[in-house]
């Protein structure tokens, strides 16, 4: 399975763990290995219908960031729009709007992170790489972006992933412009 999280300067970086296996000859039938080498743990994430996670706070957007785990978010089924803000990036704000053929996301230790789901929902299996100071009763605490840096990523222009054409495709649009530039 490809891994690959976002990379501001050069776009997509990948990580070859594993390959597709393609040797599977029942019809209607996919298969392959979803397995993660560094992989200490195993989380599936169901959203049935509509979600949000972690959901929003009144009228304020929550998210969670990790200080002992890094994600990697594989769709099973359904496509999942993750938020990504981290303001030590050049490009803080990634907006990835994940499926299954473009591989696992990595999320890194200390990027706050949302995702979203459409009406038919989604199933996502994370195995996470999580460190001897995990703790799920710390890791998993909705936060919001109460500090001025938080507020400035978020409110920066976000970068888009989309999968086209059996790409993954970096996407800057400047509504003020009214231009869509593909960058990768």
């Amino acid at each position: 399975m490809n891994v690959w999280h976002v990379h501001s300067k050069s776009g997509i970086a990948h990580d070859q763990t594993s390959q597709r296996i393609e040797q599977c000859k029942s019809p209607k039938v996919t298969f392959f290995d979803a397995g993660i080498d560094i992989s200490n743990g195993s989380d599936v994430v169901i959203h049935t219908g509509e979600a949000i996670s972690p959901p929003d706070d009144l009228k304020d957007e929550q998210y969670y960031v990790h200080n002992h785990q890094i994600d990697h978010n594989l769709v099973i089924t359904g496509e999942r729009k993750f938020v990504l803000i981290n303001p030590s990036w050049d490009e803080p704000h990634h907006v990835i709007y994940l499926n299954r053929s473009m591989g696992a996301l990595e999320i890194p230790i200390g990027t706050y992170h949302r995702s979203i789901s459409g009406k038919e929902g989604s199933i996502v299996l994370n195995q996470p790489k999580r460190d001897k100071f995990f703790d799920p009763a710390k890791e998993f605490i909705p936060q919001k972006l109460d500090k001025i840096n938080l507020i400035k990523a978020r409110q920066s222009p976000p970068v888009y992933w989309i999968y086209e054409n059996n790409k993954i495709k970096r996407v800057y649009f400047n509504p003020l412009e009214r231009k869509v530039k593909t960058l990768v």
